[in-house]
């Protein structure tokens, strides 16, 4: 065993235990050593099918080792994700390949970002799903894109310099057009089972509508503080996951997601007492008494 060799397998386990560490900043130099592990450290000519098809798969392993036991079914968590470790892996596969010239490293930066991308999309996916939906899913999103790269490069292979512009695109189409049925589906999901909470009086009908899609959740200037924000969205989120896969179950399996429903109530109606408690006093011009010092 080489020197390299070694370092790219330590590379390939710091990768997963910085990714463990669940802050959004560690996913940085996760994916930058898990591209190290999967590329190498350069320089390299444009590398042949299967040997994109195991790097690429490589690097969605190790993402998977990172956040597996963690992953959500919020979209916006998928997104950044894909970009926090995608493009620090994508950077190092670029540089690798930087010898072939700017544009072929675009491409192959760009190319790894499209399958972290698509992976995290079909993860988000699977973390709404359970038992063997959730295993097919989630293999689905490891085997596609290393799929996905290994053609691009059989297609780039005879002449990687012609072929990268193409590739560079339907890299980046990738990477934005794997979210559209993620989010169509989230959608969906929250519209229906939400409105069965606001019919039930757990929830303002106006938060529900809010929490249809991303870009309405981080505008809406109700849901308080950013932390505020995030424990309400992600607590609301995961409540229409719960009722949708208690629709799904029977008996010991749907009594625990019903207590999984319960808990996600709970900390709605705390988060919606303290909003309205806080409107009260704002309305009133009460405010709290400033410290003594």
């Amino acid at each position: 065993m080489t020197v390299e060799i070694a370092l790219r397998f330590l590379a390939a386990a710091a990768a997963a235990g910085t990714g463990r560490m669940g802050r959004p900043l560690a996913l940085v130099p996760a994916g930058l050593l898990a591209g190290y592990a999967a590329f190498g450290r350069g320089p390299s000519s444009f590398p042949d099918p299967a040997s994109t098809g195991l790097a690429v798969l490589s690097v969605l392993a190790l993402a998977l080792a990172a956040v597996w036991v963690r992953w959500l079914p919020i979209s916006e968590d998928g997104v950044l994700f894909a970009f926090a470790f995608g493009l620090p892996a994508g950077s190092v596969a670029a540089v690798c390949v930087l010898t072939e010239g700017a544009l072929v490293a675009a491409a192959a930066g760009a190319g790894v970002l499209a399958a972290v991308s698509f992976f995290s999309a079909e993860m988000v996916r699977a973390a709404a799903e359970s038992g063997g939906r959730r295993i097919a899913l989630a293999a689905w999103a490891l085997v596609a894109p290393a799929l996905l790269a290994a053609a691009g490069a059989a297609l780039a292979s005879p002449s990687p310099r012609a072929a990268a512009g193409a590739l560079l695109g339907a890299a980046l189409g990738v990477a934005v057009l794997a979210w559209v049925p993620v989010l169509l589906l989230e959608r969906a999901r929250v519209r229906r089972e939400l409105e069965g909470e606001v019919r039930l009086g757990f929830l303002p009908p106006e938060d529900a509508a809010a929490l249809e899609l991303p870009w309405r959740r981080l505008l809406e200037k109700r849901f308080g503080r950013p932390d505020e924000r995030r424990e309400y969205v992600r607590s609301a989120l995961l409540l229409a996951v719960a009722r949708s896969q208690q629709r799904r179950r029977s008996g010991e399996a749907e009594r625990m997601r019903q207590l999984e429903v319960l808990t996600f109530r709970t900390r709605l109606r705390r988060t919606l007492e303290a909003r309205s408690l806080r409107t009260q006093r704002s309305e009133s011009g009460e405010f709290p008494a400033a410290p003594e010092s």
